[in-house]
């Protein structure tokens, strides 16, 4: 479900116009900022009835914008946009359109997408500064376990 999932997230992403590249790894070497980079970050699970379970897929996005061309103060300004696009971007489609379908599980009972901004942080690597935003996505999932 993971791999589905990020698909889906990837997605969303690709449809923010002030992303300009995305990756499911950790990199730096980007075409153009702001990117992102979205990673699986946990799973947790919890019974809501005899019946039901409720799991949550957390990924975590990480926004980036080279400090170099803009300045740290342009920069900053930069991911705070972008966050605010990515935010929302979910909380606009906080059904994560076609998860469902492509989850393909009839047993299903509800998905709800959350999205929580957490920080912003300057990240340095060799000789290169970035301005970094990190968002968390929660996709909770209610199964229907006789199904």
């Amino acid at each position: 479900m993971f791999s589905v999932i990020r698909d889906k997230i990837e997605t969303k992403l690709g449809t923010i116009s002030s992303i300009q590249e995305i990756k499911d790894y950790p990199s730096t070497k980007f075409n153009g900022f702001p990117a992102a980079m979205v990673t699986s970050t946990r799973n947790e699970a919890e019974f809501e009835t005899t019946i039901h379970n409720k799991r949550n897929y957390v990924f975590t996005v990480f926004l980036l914008q080279e400090i170099e061309s803009q300045g740290e103060s342009n920069a900053r300004k930069i991911i705070e946009g972008a966050v605010d696009d990515v935010i929302k971007a979910f909380d606009e489609d906080d059904k994560l359109t076609g998860l469902q379908t492509a989850l393909d599980t009839a047993n299903s009972n509800e998905t709800v997408i959350i999205c929580y901004p957490l920080l912003s942080d300057i990240y340095t690597e060799s000789e290169a500064k970035y301005v970094t935003g990190e968002l968390e996505i929660r996709v909770v999932i209610s199964f229907d376990i006789t199904g």
